[in-house]
């Protein structure tokens, strides 16, 4: 039987600004300056992600997937560099019909706005995700720092939204995992 996300049954029903666009990539190229020449990682690449959507880039292994979303939140190093293109980002502030909209490949790369929608309103799940994670501090004391550095809640609010997410993708028994360090968990989870 095949597993469905219940990522669309936790959208906020009364969400004021359900399937607007939050963030459109328009002609995004990112390329390589190596010895043997350019390397077009990312080519061209235009998509929308919409409010309350899951959006899924797949591709074969080296075709660009985590280029192009390194290039959205201008994490590219070194000789990598972002060569055109947009990364439209609109945010809607509660009760706002209209979004502010920034274009974040125009944001100083360190600069303290393109920091807050890192991981504030745009996050990635690198692929070593779990060479990612402190393997001394708990899964749950690592999301709920993360929660809290981006959003003014406590640290019990940040507990539940922590499982709360891991139930969202899937995560078996999230409120045990809370409590598990990386090397507890499988490389699948």
């Amino acid at each position: 039987m095949a597993k469905t996300s219940k990522l669309e049954d936790k959208t906020n029903k009364s969400d004021k600004h359900p399937g607007r666009q939050v963030l459109e990539i328009r002609d995004l190229h990112t390329q390589f300056s190596t010895p043997d020449g350019v390397v077009k990682a990312v080519d061209g690449v235009s998509f929308d992600v919409v409010k309350g959507k899951t959006v899924g880039i797949v591709g074969e292994s080296g075709c660009g997937k985590s280029v192009l979303a390194r290039s959205v939140l201008q994490l590219i190093d070194h000789p990598g560099h972002i060569v055109g293109g947009q990364v439209l980002y609109h945010h809607y502030d509660e009760g706002e019909a209209t979004a502010s909209q920034n274009d974040i490949l125009g944001l100083p790369p360190g600069g303290s706005e393109i920091r807050s929608i890192r991981g504030g309103h745009i996050s990635m799940i690198f692929q070593e995700p779990m060479s990612s994670f402190s393997p001394v501090h708990t899964i749950g004391n690592q999301m709920v720092e993360a929660l809290r550095l981006h959003k003014p809640i406590s640290k019990v609010e940040a507990n539940e939204q922590a499982v709360d997410w891991l139930q969202r993708v899937g995560m078996p028994n999230p409120s045990e995992r809370i409590r598990a360090y990386p090397h507890e968990l499988s490389g699948g989870q």
